[in-house]
């Protein structure tokens, strides 16, 4: 009884076996719908190739990073194999990763990184890994260029149509690269990848250098000589330009910027024959009316252009004296001061003394060449005195052809102490106790308006002109709350003539 009934078991167990397996097969012989290709199958698949997250790669390169944009989920690259520009997208399953092999994310490529990169044929990343396929140099100074080549450490790199050149996150062509620029370098083997300029270039023009041919002029470590109106390409910077002639000396600081050019007109150094000055006129009060030769001018705080030789000057204010003058124009800056006193008060009309300027009769006439004028004995209108000589009293009668009715240089508006004053013309250099040539003059052209000050005596507001101090000394400015420090050296053999000079704040 028990034998039949494990046999029924066994013939039941068999049969449910058979069955199963039945059912098995019918299910994997079902045809597959129209357009569904097995993993595996697909056409693009080539031999190497890697599928990630469904992405199949088709394309390994070395590419460039030109930007990212983590809103659009995209990588702009540059492909250094065949040239061109390539647009990557990613997501989530792109396969990022640094140098070293370590995850990392988009957000964290930079401009002018070399990769190596696996795409598809529609542009979808698969991977993007930081190469270390390259080699690198950095601070490149002393190498030379040409279309094809670059030569650096005596060893020559070939330079492609691939070759990528960039600047501060832009691409520029590979002719714009100067062997006066600060790169770095990225290749393979002997072939360049990517020229990165750190420092690039500008240029530095001289024009009006009729005066000053044959001058040495130097910047930096490099000298030239002077010929014709030229041209020097520098790397950007400052620089100091030193223009040393036979008879005159110039010198400008610049700030050259890239692909800039600066130019430096020798014409206001003296470098070509000049017809008209530039004149600062300070009168106090600052609301006085000032006519020269009949025309009211507006002068505060700018600078008139008048041509060389005598002009008729006039300021004048109700309640204060009026000045009249004659004024020599004789240098390319001048500045005068005309300080006005108030007019004494008497037991005349009002009337009568508001018209007063019309009937002070000769008193008004306007000053001679000696500078005699209507403030004849009072000493507190001051003008500036072109050849630095002082009057021998203080009588009010200046010596030289700007002295006008003025006290020459000890004027009241020249306080001791007082920075705001103007000294336009002081013997600063025997106050020192410098060397200096009396018969030529210095000229500090720049910064406008920064104070100027020699051994802590105050030369007034740049423009400012004082004599030819020869050797070394120290010149402060100050100007906006700032103050820097220039020391300055003059050869007494170098050179004859007037010296020039223009710093920055900066």
């Amino acid at each position: 009884m028990k034998s039949e009934k494990r046999v029924l078991f066994l013939l039941a167990a068999s049969a449910v076996v058979i069955l199963l397996v039945t059912v098995l097969t019918l299910f994997s012989g079902k045809e597959e719908p129209a357009g569904t290709k097995k993993p595996g199958k697909d056409p693009r698949v080539t031999a190497g190739a890697k599928v990630t997250g469904g992405i199949t790669a088709e394309h390994n390169k070395l590419m460039m990073v030109k930007s990212v944009d983590t809103a659009e989920s995209t990588i702009a690259v540059y492909d250094l194999e065949d040239g061109g520009e390539v647009m990557l997208s990613y997501d989530v399953a792109a396969d990022i990763r640094s140098k070293y092999g370590s995850l990392t994310y988009a957000a964290a490529l930079t401009y002018g990184q070399i990769v190596r990169a696996e795409y598809d044929g529609e542009g979808r990343l698969v991977k993007m890994q930081l190469s270390g396929e390259h080699w690198e140099l950095h601070g490149v100074e002393e190498f030379s260029i040409t279309n094809s080549t670059l030569t650096v450490n005596n060893t020559t790199y070939k330079l492609t149509e691939e070759t990528v050149a960039y600047c501060e996150g832009e691409k520029i062509a590979l002719g714009e690269v100067r062997d006066i620029d600060r790169v770095e370098l990225c290749g393979i083997d002997s072939e360049i990848l990517t020229v990165r300029v750190v420092k690039g270039h500008g240029s530095i023009k001289l024009v009006n250098c009729t005066e000053f041919q044959g001058a040495k002029v130097t910047f930096k470590d490099e000298s030239h000589v002077l010929e014709g109106e030229p041209t020097y390409l520098v790397r950007e910077g400052k620089y100091t330009v030193s223009v040393v002639g036979e008879k005159n000396a110039a010198a400008a600081e610049v700030t050259v910027a890239r692909n800039e050019q600066v130019v430096i007109d020798l014409y206001e150094y003296g470098g070509a024959p000049v017809e008209t000055a530039q004149v600062r006129f300070k009168v106090t009060p600052f609301s006085a009316v000032l006519t020269i030769d009949g025309e009211r001018v507006d002068y505060y705080e700018q600078d008139l252009v008048l041509e060389y030789g005598e002009h008729e000057v006039v300021a004048e204010l109700g309640g204060y004296t009026t000045y009249k003058g004659i004024l020599a124009i004789t240098r390319p800056y001048h500045t005068f001061q005309i300080d006005l006193p108030e007019r004494p008060v008497t037991d005349q009309d009002p009337e009568e003394e508001d018209s007063g300027d019309e009937n002070d009769g000769e008193d008004d006439s306007i000053g001679s060449e000696s500078g005699d004028g209507p403030q004849e004995g009072n000493d507190s209108s001051s003008t500036e005195n072109p050849e630095g000589d002082t009057s021998e009293d203080d009588s009010g009668e200046g010596s030289g052809d700007d002295s006008g009715s003025g006290a020459g240089e000890s004027g009241s508006g020249a306080g001791d102490g007082d920075e705001t004053a103007d000294r336009r013309y002081v013997p600063i250099g025997a106050a020192g106790g410098y060397d200096y040539d009396k018969e030529y003059s210095t000229f500090l052209l720049e910064p406008t308006g920064a104070i100027v000050l020699i051994d802590g005596i105050s030369l007034g507001a740049a423009p400012v002109e004082f004599e030819k101090i020869l050797g070394t000394y120290t010149i402060t400015l100050r100007k906006n709350g700032k103050e820097k420090e220039y020391t300055v050296t003059v050869d007494e053999g170098s050179f004859e003539g007037d010296v020039y000079w223009k710093f920055s704040m900066n």
